[in-house]
């Protein structure tokens, strides 16, 4: 495997691992009942995973998978960046997971009012 393939493998881990993973657990919550304390928890866990993912990313897969040795630009000749993809990566998968942990906490925090709401009313008659 060449180095731009594992780059390419490592940022598609980067950007889409949070999102899915946050998108999974949101929809094994919307399937069951759930209460506040869930929701929180989802809220919470995809804000503190897109913190990690936008901090600690990056440097991670770029100590998995270092860039071979370049004799050119290790003696200083040239600026090496074959790297920063990883941290690009890290950084736009931080935010994505952050903006869906959001997403799915309003809209399953208006499904919980709504089931609330629809079970008063039940209730009532």
């Amino acid at each position: 495997m060449t180095y731009g393939t594992e780059m390419v493998i490592g940022c598609g881990a980067l950007v889409l691992g949070g999102p899915i993973g946050v998108s999974l657990v949101a929809n094994l919550i919307r399937q069951r009942g759930f209460g506040k304390r869930s929701l929180r928890l989802l809220v919470v866990g995809g804000i503190v995973a897109s913190g990690a993912i936008f901090l600690f990313g990056g440097p991670a897969f770029h100590r998995l998978f270092p860039p071979p040795h370049d004799p050119v630009l290790a003696s200083g000749r040239g600026l090496d960046l074959r790297g920063s993809w990883f941290w690009l990566a890290a950084r736009a998968g931080g935010a994505l997971t952050f903006a869906i942990a959001l997403a799915y906490g309003v809209d399953l925090g208006r499904l919980r009012r709504s089931r609330q709401a629809a079970r008063q009313t039940n209730a009532t008659r």
